[in-house]
């Protein structure tokens, strides 16, 4: 039997492990899942949840401390980079990862199997087609280098026999893989039926976060849309600050929400209003999977130009269009234009 390591550090990761497993029994049967933990508590909390929803699947599942202090990210990275070299199959949750990519030099694995990591799996799969280094959207324009870095070497090794793209996201498998479908199958046979409360439900962001839109016109823009939509609740994105939390809910009287799980197992699990709106994220994407043959509606709030910080690099631009375009053409969402006025960006 094949050994196969999943290697997630975040909770969407983790789901789509569960998803994968689910949809595929065999190459699952002897899946271990190791969790580099995260180190924010909302993110550790979820993962704790669905760690525990792995158990009731009788799934095997160890924490890894990578990024504790000095001594045990060491001791943790070592014992680590022992199961990452004895699997015959990895499933890698973000091949953007500084650890990961720390660790697959120690890997022999002649399977790989890559699940989504939210949008960015359309930037992954582009920058490995055109065999660009492999660095996150929203950390600047791209700098020329040698084409093929150490993971487009990795995965070009003879004794690779396979690589695969478990993914949601509407994308072109690069050269030498394949795609298979993520259609949350787990989440939707395990959980459910949905249950709908009155009233719109806003999905936060962690755009601010990022560093790529300006808090004040963040905070001013979820205002418009919560008057404009009847928006009772503000469903927090796990890495959203405290702060910026309370400006939201002083400025605009919507309750906010932390949600226990991952928002599209929220969805099936707690009841959701009628009306879901979005920015430019993953969960446009996933809940209209998850939500199919509801009657809850998911819609998407477009970005304002203004809104952007001015140090924010055209691709981390470019890449929000794209996705946001993409969502709209793949699930035939209805996209809320922003309410016009200031002023337009100046590009950097």
């Amino acid at each position: 039997m094949t050994d196969t390591l999943a290697l997630v550090e975040s909770p969407a990761q983790l789901l789509n492990v569960l998803e994968w497993a689910h949809v595929h029994p065999g190459e699952a049967a002897s899946l271990t899942i190791a969790v580099l933990q995260p180190t924010d508590p909302r993110s550790r909390a979820q993962v704790r949840r669905l760690c525990a929803f792995a158990s009731r699947a009788k799934m095997v599942w160890r924490r890894y401390e990578v990024r504790a202090g000095y001594l045990g990210r060491a001791h943790d990275l070592v014992r680590l980079g022992r199961a990452v070299a004895a699997a015959d199959r990895l499933v890698i949750g973000d091949l953007f990862s500084r650890t990961i990519q720390l660790l697959l030099p120690r890997s022999k694995a002649r399977e790989v199997v890559v699940v989504d990591d939210g949008t960015a799996t359309t930037e992954l799969v582009g920058l490995l087609t055109e065999g660009a280094q492999l660095t996150r959207w929203h950390q600047g324009d791209l700098k020329p280098s040698a084409k093929g870095g150490a993971v487009h070497k990795w995965l070009a090794r003879p004794e690779l026999a396979r690589a695969t793209f478990f993914t949601c996201m509407p994308v072109t498998a690069p050269p030498g893989t394949e795609v298979r479908p993520n259609e949350y199958a787990w989440s939707r046979e395990t959980f459910g039926p949905v249950r709908v409360r009155p009233g719109a439900d806003l999905a936060g962001s962690s755009l601010v976060e990022t560093g790529v839109v300006d808090q004040d016109r963040y905070i001013d823009a979820i205002g418009w849309i919560a008057r404009s939509r009847a928006v009772r609740r503000y469903l927090a994105h796990r890495r959203e600050s405290p702060g910026k939390l309370e400006l939201i809910a002083g400025a605009t009287g919507m309750e906010i929400v932390h949600p226990e799980l991952p928002l599209e197992l929220t969805a099936l699990t707690e009841p959701i209003g009628q009306c879901v709106l979005t920015f430019a994220s993953t969960v446009a994407y996933t809940l209209p999977i998850v939500l199919a043959g509801s009657p809850v509606r998911v819609e998407l709030c477009e970005l304002d130009d203004a809104w952007i910080t001015p140090d924010t690099a055209e691709r981390s631009v470019d890449f929000l269009r794209r996705i946001s375009a993409l969502a709209v053409a793949r699930h035939g969402l209805t996209s809320i234009p922003p309410q016009r006025r200031g002023r337009a960006r100046v590009a950097p």
